[in-house]
């Protein structure tokens, strides 16, 4: 089977953007490139110029290749030979693509549709100090021309389907997309982390793994490790924005780096020895973070509570919009009482480990994967995922 995979970003440094979208589009290629015995072969497209290096139209990407296609290379799409696309979640640029393959069937994997609900605490975001100027990366996103495709599917008898690792987003899609009474069926994500035997750090160690955007608010962390001189704060992660709207980092407690990017082997070094996880971001579909530290039996800290995960696996501080420097006294006392109190953090990352391997991993997304593409009915060149 021929996989066609639509997105903007794919997690490379060396192509720029390294948030969520990219990273499920990378595991995504990976899982079929690493096992041929499954018959999948992964394009990856993109019609949008900044997902590659100025004036590059193709590269290979985890072993795949990817192609910037503009109006005038989406004739040529239609001899690819597609058997199924697959987008990362869903944007109005995705459309072209979609549209130069009328009949190949589509599976739309939603992963952070957003409600007007949503928006508007987005929309109040501020960095501190500076109360009039929106920050960079918040822009609403209009995504209703989606349901136009499905409109159109139905017309042409295309077959399009709705599928998510997070099925409490079910109530966010009409709103976000204009699609209505359509299933949302499950496509978990591929968490692979396998941590290491290696004990807990001896010193408390709490981590921050996102973007260093003004979304995820990582000032509020930073905040936190200054009420905190005794414990290390690590910051993990990359900006996607620098300059006006974007966040820049203050002079920093002696107890908190900043260590940029990290890779696979060193992230699951630090989460497997960090005590907790901290989220401040003023929204999140289901933070791919949050799985990784539950693979690695890390309890997490968060206001954002998709599906209750937090709830069930950590602690979930009450949400605020703007800057959230509110927010402070409750993520202390969260962030004390898991410090201080040894076996609920033990009970709360063993359930969390165990949730994660039960639901997201490399074989259960293969099964949803296989179930989804009976419904396309297509056929995989393998006779089985194993």
């Amino acid at each position: 089977m021929r996989l066609g995979i639509i997105a903007n970003e794919f997690f490379d440094p060396a192509l720029g953007r390294m948030g969520g979208f990219g990273w499920a589009a990378r595991q995504v290629t990976r899982c079929f490139l690493d096992r041929p015995q499954l018959g999948v072969s992964v394009r990856l497209l993109t019609s949008d110029p900044s997902a590659l290096p100025h004036g590059q139209q193709r590269a290979r990407v985890h072993g795949a290749p990817l192609d910037l296609l503009r109006d005038d290379d989406l004739n040529a799409l239609g001899n690819a030979g597609l058997d199924l696309l697959l987008t990362i979640d869903y944007r109005p640029n995705y459309r072209p693509l979609i549209a130069a393959l009328p009949t190949t069937p589509l599976i739309v994997w939603v992963r952070d549709p957003r409600s007007p609900q949503d928006l508007a605490r987005i929309a109040s975001l501020r960095i501190p100090g500076l109360p009039d100027m929106a920050p960079a990366g918040v822009r609403a996103v209009n995504c209703s021309s989606l349901g136009a495709i499905f409109a159109a599917a139905r017309a042409g008898g295309r077959l399009v389907l709705l599928a998510s690792p997070a099925p409490h987003l079910a109530d966010r899609v009409a709103s976000t997309y204009a699609v209505h009474d359509e299933p949302l069926q499950l496509l978990p994500n591929i968490i692979d982390l396998d941590p290491p035997a290696a004990a807990r750090s001896a010193r408390p160690l709490v981590i921050f793994l996102s973007r260093l955007d003004p979304i995820k608010r990582p000032w509020l962390f930073v905040a936190l490790a200054r009420r905190f001189p005794a414990v290390t704060f690590l910051m993990l992660g990359q900006r996607h924005f620098a300059g006006v709207g974007g966040w820049e980092p203050p002079s920093l407690p002696e107890n908190l780096q900043l260590l940029g990017h990290v890779g696979e082997a060193e992230k699951r070094r630090l989460l497997a020895s960090a005590w907790v996880l901290v989220n401040t971001a003023i929204h999140e579909g289901l933070a791919v973070s949050f799985q990784e530290a539950l693979a690695c039996a890390t309890p997490i800290i968060s206001a954002e509570n998709p599906g209750g995960v937090i709830g069930r696996y950590g602690i979930a501080v009450e949400q605020r919009g703007g800057a959230g420097l509110e927010m402070l006294p409750e993520l202390a006392a969260a962030l004390d009482r898991l410090l201080h109190d040894e076996e609920l953090r033990r009970r709360l990352g063993e359930e969390g480990s165990q949730w994660v391997r039960a639901t997201h991993s490399r074989e259960h997304f293969l099964t949803s994967f296989s179930a989804l593409c009976a419904q396309c009915a297509l056929t995989r060149a393998s006779p089985s995922w194993d």
